[in-house]
């Protein structure tokens, strides 16, 4: 702000403030030859917040002095601003008409600070300003290095500095109170929009980033967004130097390097809270509007542009939903009134509290949850002050015993037989867990016996992929392309099937009283999660590998894909030191195993069995892997199509190494320990009824045989196919031996299977819709057209 008000009292000095225009020719002449006493850099004042000015600033304020004394106005010792925008229009020196936006800024700026009459300034009023910009200039500087640093820091320097920029800012404010006109007879309001946007008329970004922010100002001094009263800058004065805290706290956040300091961050994270808390407007009541929905979203917009790679600004509906969510009320109202600004500070805050207390259970019992093993740790022995302690502490201890594959700080979880732990995974877990909580209570239905007290049916997981169906279809987790449209439907059954059946604590839907339970739907999510973190390194060095194989649209090469697949899972992550391989020890060692079926000086796709797995992936996370229903041109893959390939595969590892128990890399059905009828009866029981006779008939009784064909065989018996038929017949009646062993390429042709038949008959049109990705297929339903 300073920076341009000094460049206005720059370009009064040029102009020789308009009011010459009341003067004699040589009464100008002589006037002007004094403001030659000294020299003044013009280019100074562009350096306001970076530099020391103070000479340049002197210089012009001495210019300014003489002027007031020389030039006789219609109010002796005062500069009019009429006059002087007059004179910077149509006086005889040429300049930019745009800079009386700056002059009219300065009046008002006057006007609030000072009082007075809000369209002239006194020679005391311009000292008194000169030494506000003075001590402004002698002080923001010290400041701005601090917010403008791109060095990480530590913690001790981290706290240091953010002491400094508060000490700064006091001072700043000490320095305005000086010369504030404390006793008014009436109100002084300015507009506040249109000063800002005057005031940086040249800088269109600034007057956006600022405005987009001028919603809280109503939060914490009160009175209307684009207004500010002397009143209420007075009540900022008291809150701007705590506030700056917080700023100084989100502008430096991505910077901090607080290693293995995370207690630390949940500190600053919890005194930035209690700063909101104590600095919103006191007068409000609870039900008062604080700010609308629009804003919050248009504040992300425009400050942090980068959040999502996709459109806020659409999605204005989507985020009032959220938020209804979370404050868990049915009504859906954009405006956020103040005790709602309260309840999001409160469940920020309840959440610090757990994360803070997780991290010191962790640390309390680092050395037994560092090792690789599975725990045997009594938890109780971790002291407790209160019953909210003792809750989070057996939320600890469900977490770390019942999630398997945790992420954190981990560029992805460990997928192998050996434990994987850091703090950070838990406290992860914990915030994903409040989402699906809150997700729950909205969508789900409570059920006494379901982990987490709701469960989700598909209709439920219908309802909330419609009410979130356009950011889906932004994501590319919907693709719009099916023959009879319900695409919503099928995204929806995919969420049900992917969580009830291919997680680690999945424990199958159909025929149950419960189905999709807060565990499964978490460890979804986590997988999703995991996949986006890793999509860039996955789909960048794919496309690395297939450069030369690229179609017209970059699309990939369906042969390029899965001959390399093996080289991407081998290739260190950049930054990480290791590859997805070293996170994936098990399947890897599969990859390997099949490819060295390959003829030697081959390709690895001329091992059958490694296209036939990675076939099998690709056929249950891919829309559409050919062209024609005759199955003779593949379609090409996208970045997206590759990434989903890696998505798909995680649910299969998850599952492959639940089941196997005995650790030797397959799923053995001749043991013992009968892994895959474990399998069967733990998770798949109640998919393969479903699949036979969705209204449990008298089929339903060949579940186990008809599970069993599909792992040997790899389909399940068509019932309108007679040698189908004919060939259960003799397996369910013959076949002495009924049992296979099940590998990864198994569990990837399940999921294909009990997709397939659970989808009905609703196949994508793929070479309408996939042929040319430029193309958008419009959706053959009605479910799109309410937006």
């Amino acid at each position: 702000m300073f920076k341009k008000l000094l460049f206005c009292l720059f370009i009064i000095n040029l102009t020789s403030c308009g009011d010459l225009f009341m003067v004699k020719k040589k009464e100008v002449e002589a006037t002007l030859e004094q403001f030659a006493s000294c020299d003044l850099d013009t280019r100074a004042f562009s350096y306001i917040l970076e530099k020391n000015i103070k000479g340049d600033l002197e210089c012009l304020e001495q210019k300014l002095n003489l002027f007031i004394d020389a030039v006789k106005t219609d109010r002796p010792g005062f500069i009019s601003r009429s006059t002087l925008n007059d004179f910077i229009v149509n006086g005889p020196i040429d300049i930019d008409s745009e800079i009386t936006d700056i002059v009219d800024s300065l009046f008002q700026l006057n006007f609030l600070i000072q009082g007075g009459e809000r369209d002239y300034i006194s020679k005391k009023q311009m000292s008194n300003l000169f030494e506000i910009a003075k001590h402004f200039n002698s002080r923001v500087w010290k400041l701005y290095k601090y917010f403008a640093s791109d060095d990480e820091v530590n913690y001790a320097r981290h706290i240091r500095e953010r002491e400094i920029v508060a000490q700064e800012m006091n001072a700043i404010i000490q320095e305005v109170r000086k010369y504030f006109k404390n006793s008014r007879k009436q109100i002084d309001v300015i507009d506040s929009e249109l000063f800002i946007s005057k005031m940086f008329y040249s800088n269109p970004d600034r007057v956006e980033m600022i405005r987009s922010l001028m919603f809280l100002k109503r939060l914490f001094v009160g009175g209307e967004r684009f207004e500010l009263t002397n009143i209420e800058l007075k009540r900022a004065f008291d809150k701007i130097p705590d506030l700056t805290k917080v700023a100084f706290d989100v502008v430096k956040f991505n910077k901090y390097n607080f290693q293995d300091r995370q207690l630390t961050l949940i500190e600053i994270l919890e005194k930035d809270l209690d700063i909101l808390k104590k600095n919103i407007f006191s007068k409000f009541s609870y039900s008062d509007f604080a700010f609308d929905s629009s804003d919050v979203l248009n504040a992300l917009i425009v400050n942090v542009p980068d959040i999502l790679d996709m459109d806020l600004s659409q999605y204005l509906r989507e985020f009032v939903k959220v938020k209804s969510i979370l404050l868990e009320s049915q009504e859906e109202y954009s405006d956020f009134t103040i005790d709602e600004v309260h309840q999001v500070i409160q469940i920020a805050d309840n959440f610090l509290f757990k994360s803070e207390l997780f991290y010191r259970i962790y640390n309390y019992f680092r050395d037994e949850l560092d090792m690789p093993g599975p725990l045997t740790l009594d938890f109780n022995e971790f002291p407790t002050y209160s019953s909210e302690e003792q809750e989070v502490l057996e939320d600890f201890a469900r977490l770390s015993t019942q999630y398997r594959f945790v992420k954190g700080s981990f560029k992805m979880p460990f997928f192998s037989h050996e434990y994987g732990r850091n703090p950070d995974a838990y406290v992860e877990l914990a915030g994903i867990e409040l989402l699906v909580d809150k997700v729950m209570i909205r969508y789900g239905t409570p059920k006494e016996k379901a982990r987490g007290g709701y469960d989700m049916d598909l209709d439920q997981a219908t309802e909330l992929v419609y009410d979130f169906k356009w950011v889906l279809k932004d994501l590319g987790i919907i693709k719009i392309g099916r023959k009879h449209g319900q695409e919503i439907q099928g995204i929806a059954n995919n969420l049900v099937l992917m969580s009830t059946l291919f997680q680690y604590q999945s424990d199958g839907c159909a025929g149950k009283d419960v189905c999709m339970e807060k565990p499964e739907i978490t460890e979804f999510i986590m997988g999703m999660i995991t996949a986006l973190t890793v999509k860039d390194f996955f789909t960048e060095t794919m496309l690395e590998y297939c450069k030369d194989s690229l179609d017209e649209f970059d699309r990939i090469s369906p042969e390029c894909f899965r001959n390399n697949f093996i080289h991407v899972v081998e290739a260190q992550i950049p930054g990480d030191g290791r590859s997805l391989a070293d996170y994936m020890p098990q399947m890897y060692s599969y990859l390997q195993q099949l490819v060295e079926e390959a003829p030697e000086g081959g390709q690895n796709t001329d091992s059958k069995s490694y296209l036939k797995f990675l076939f099998e992936t690709e056929s249950f996370t891919r829309s559409c892997m050919y062209f024609d229903e005759a199955k003779t041109e593949e379609v090409p893959l996208q970045a997206r199509d590759a990434f989903s390939v890696f998505a798909g595969l995680l649910n299969v590892e998850a599952t492959f190494l639940r089941f196997d128990t005995n650790q030797n890399n397959l799923m053995d059905a001749n043991s013992r320990n009968d892994e895959v009828l474990y399998a069967y009866n733990q998770v798949y029981i109640g998919a393969i009824k479903a699949l036979i006779d969705p209204d449990g008939g008298f089929m339903t009784r060949f579940s186990k045989p008809i599970f069993q064909y599909l792992i040997k065989y790899g389909e399940v018996p068509d019932t309108g196919n007679i040698g189908n038929i004919w060939r259960f017949v003799k397996f369910l009646l013959f076949k002495v031996n009924k049992k296979a062993d099940a590998t990864r390429t198994t569990i990837s042709n399940i999921l294909k299977t009990i997709g397939e038949q659970s989808g009905g008959d609703n196949p994508y049109k793929c070479e309408e819709c996939w042929r040319d990705p430029t193309i958008e297929c419009e959706p053959a339903d009605d479910q799109w057209s309410d937006y």
